[in-house]
């Protein structure tokens, strides 16, 4: 069992929330600073009624972006450690894949210790209900949805894919039903998809029990708890035969959240679920460094993930193929 509580009124102060601010800002210019004048974006659209001021999310997209039948949709959740982050951390690779045909959705969401567990989740729901909406207005393919995001917010993406495929974990989380399309696909950048199997282990040390604190909660703080089963917080426990195609993206020196594409890979391949994956392998190749855009390494996981996305959006009819050991789908054995 994992407790959770609400902490809104606790002032703690936490390091690791000290610790993942000071990497967005000091990572900020690092990873954003590239521009794509083709590409035009809308700001701190609300969803969920707006309320609370956080639910916002920033559009983005190409005009001059050949497609046919609208813009397939990449919906992204920032990543941050789940105490941390923003959509303005993540403007850059929305950018990118816009520039590319995509109309990108990058959300904001609940942050730790503030909230915790599933409020995050419910503010994906939430966001991934009004994406739908959105059609109304712009010219959007809904039967290609891809939802995708790094770190923790592939966690997110993943258990988000989770409840909408499955809903009974919907309903024992207590997440707004989704109404919309279903996902056509699932990609994700080094996620913990056991978060507390990532944090048990060594590379987060001290930091590791202040996060557990802030995303469930202090056992010992009365009022408001609420206890979780494995299953409602594992993703690898939550793949069941109807999930969307994934593509899973693992950094090969990973300190935080590596060693987990191989349980994954294992409940995908006992579901029957299609998937493909990619190891960075690359000499600067680590947690998340594919939104480094100066780092070969970025270069050559982007063009993996293209290949993946270009089938997805209908633009290759060819399926992915494995160039070397690094990358592999599912009609070639898996892992």
């Amino acid at each position: 069992m994992v407790t959770a509580h609400n902490a809104r009124a606790e002032k703690a102060v936490h390091k690791s929330k000290i610790l993942f601010r000071v990497s967005d800002v000091v990572n900020h210019p690092l990873r954003n600073y590239k521009r794509y004048p083709e590409v035009e974006r809308i700001s701190d659209v609300p969803y969920g009624g707006g309320t609370p001021a956080r639910r916002k999310m920033d559009l983005y997209f190409s005009a001059e972006a050949e497609r046919s039948g609208g813009f397939p949709v990449l919906f992204n959740v920032h990543g941050g450690g789940f105490v941390a982050g923003g959509k303005k951390y993540r403007s850059g690779i929305a950018g990118y894949f816009a520039s590319r045909g995509w109309f990108v959705v990058n959300i904001d969401y609940a942050l730790a210790p503030e909230e915790v567990y599933p409020a995050a989740l419910e503010d994906c729901m939430l966001a991934l209900n009004e994406v739908n909406a959105l059609a109304d207005k712009y010219p959007l393919d809904l039967t290609k949805i891809v939802v995708t995001g790094d770190s923790a917010g592939g966690y997110y993406a993943a258990q988000l894919v989770a409840a909408i495929f499955d809903d009974g974990l919907r309903r024992s989380l207590g997440l707004t039903e989704y109404k919309g399309a279903k996902p056509r696909a699932l990609l994700t950048f080094c996620a913990p998809f056991e978060p507390v199997k990532c944090l048990s282990g060594p590379a987060f040390g001290s930091v590791a029990a202040d996060i557990a604190e802030c995303l469930f909660g202090k056992e010992s703080t009365p009022g408001g708890r609420r206890e979780f089963e494995k299953g409602e917080i594992n993703a690898t426990a939550n793949v069941n035969s109807d999930w969307c195609e994934c593509f899973i993206v693992e950094a090969e020196r990973d300190g935080f959240c590596g060693g987990q594409l191989a349980d994954m890979a294992k409940a995908l391949n006992s579901a029957g679920v299609p998937y493909g994956y990619y190891v960075a392998s690359e000499k600067r190749d680590g947690h998340c460094t594919h939104l480094f855009p100066f780092l070969a390494g970025s270069a050559k996981t982007l063009s993996a993930v293209n290949a993946f996305l270009d089938r997805i959006a209908g633009r290759d009819e060819r399926k992915d193929t494995a160039t070397d050991d690094t990358v592999g789908e599912t009609d070639k054995g898996g892992l």
